[in-house]
């Protein structure tokens, strides 16, 4: 790895205090030596240059979050173009680039934010800094749109709290330990699993934090539209369970509250006081129906079901409003079939015309007849033709 410069740095002091941060990590014995720590605006990075992803997202939490200053336009994102782009803070090729992304679309993927746009919309330029390459995570879309968006929403609603004040949520996520996946010729590593450390104290409890870890599977998951309240409690982290936790994530919990001036001697959970339910108001409802329409387009099994979801999907563009992302999953899956399918075709015609072709299956079936074990590697190999879902993931490495 090359020499990675630390941004914002002018002193030899100050490389010692932004060098501190990496303790955070170093909790097992999987080290990543690539982390920049990227301090924007509203929100800290920890960047792994190794993932070309973040590790994790430090962000605050209050009354005001999601709200737009006063004296600055108004903010709205579906007027607005996602102005993603590279962070000029970290060298490009520590980063994927947009037609990385583009191609992780054809399997499902989505550019997952970890300090979510529609909180940060103090002003445009605060809003921007949320699209930064730095801030984006390979997340599965179904789940990005559905229960990432609840986990996110339920965050936001504890600035309305009046009783809870410092409030801290920390967003990450951890590698797979396979490298990377290949996707289509780009070489992408993909997170297993997506979580948020969530802590604050109470105004009548000082010297006491209050903390939780909720974490969840970087995968679809269909939330139904038609529910009033959904419970996020089943994916909290037991309270004895942080070193399962710390291990699985490198993550040293008590020098991450340090950090951020919080007391790590006294750590309690508040699952028992802080309803852990969220409600579904209608606009929320309306996003679990988008986010399970993305599913049933991008694992269609076929052209054929693609086409006919498709069209049943249409029908829906004047209750959605839009129908321009789901378009875009729409022309990408059919990309991908699309492709597989000459694959097959031409794996098929190959087979059909081979001479050689024909006489490895006589032998394989001789074996097969004989119960013969056989050393010798095949031919060819098979394509795959199905999408990347949990059973079923791309090529690896």
């Amino acid at each position: 790895m090359d020499y990675l410069p630390q941004p914002g740095i002018n002193s030899v002091s100050s490389i010692d205090k932004l060098n501190h941060y990496k303790k955070i990590f170093t909790h097992n014995k999987k080290k990543d030596n690539t982390i920049l720590l990227l301090k924007k605006k509203e929100f800290d990075i920890f960047y792994s240059c190794k993932r070309k992803y973040p590790l994790l997202v430090s962000e605050t939490i209050t009354s005001l979050t999601g709200k737009t200053d006063p004296n600055e336009p108004p903010i709205d994102r579906r007027i607005i173009e996602d102005p993603f782009r590279e962070d000029i803070e970290v060298p490009s090729k520590y980063q994927h680039t947009l037609n990385d992304y583009l191609k992780y679309m054809e399997y499902g993927g989505s550019m997952g934010h970890n300090a979510p746009a529609g909180q940060h919309k103090t002003n445009l330029e605060i809003y921007y800094e949320t699209f930064l390459l730095s801030n984006i995570t390979p997340q599965e879309m179904v789940f990005n749109s559905g229960l990432w968006v609840l986990m996110e929403n339920w965050c936001k609603y504890l600035g309305k709290h009046n009783g809870i004040t410092n409030i801290r949520v920390m967003t990450g996520s951890i590698p797979s330990e396979e490298q990377e996946y290949n996707l289509n010729g780009v070489k992408m590593n993909i997170p297993l699993k997506m979580f948020k450390i969530v802590c604050f104290e109470f105004i009548n409890k000082p010297g006491i934090t209050f903390l939780e870890i909720l974490i969840a599977n970087n995968a679809a998951y269909y939330v139904s539209p038609t529910i009033n309240k959904f419970d996020l409690s089943p994916f909290l982290v037991a309270d004895k369970s942080y070193n399962w936790f710390q291990n699985f994530s490198g993550i040293d919990i008590s020098f991450l509250l340090e950090y951020y001036g919080f007391n790590n001697k006294n750590i309690k959970p508040f699952r028992n006081i802080i309803s852990m339910e969220i409600m579904l108001s209608h606009a929320l409802k309306q996003l679990m129906k988008k986010s399970n329409w993305f599913g049933y387009l991008i694992y269609s099994p076929s052209l054929n079901h693609l086409e006919h979801k498709w069209e049943e999907c249409k029908k829906l563009e004047k209750e959605f409003e839009t129908l321009r992302y789901h378009e875009q999953f729409y022309e990408l899956t059919k990309k991908r079939l699309l492709r597989d399918k000459e694959i097959s075709l031409n794996l098929k015609s190959f087979q059909n015309s081979s001479k050689l072709f024909k006489k490895i299956s006589t032998l394989r079936s001789a074996n097969k007849t004989h119960n013969t074990k056989t050393h010798s590697k095949p031919y060819y190999t098979k394509p795959h033709s199905k999408t990347y879902t949990k059973k079923h993931k791309p090529t690896k490495k």
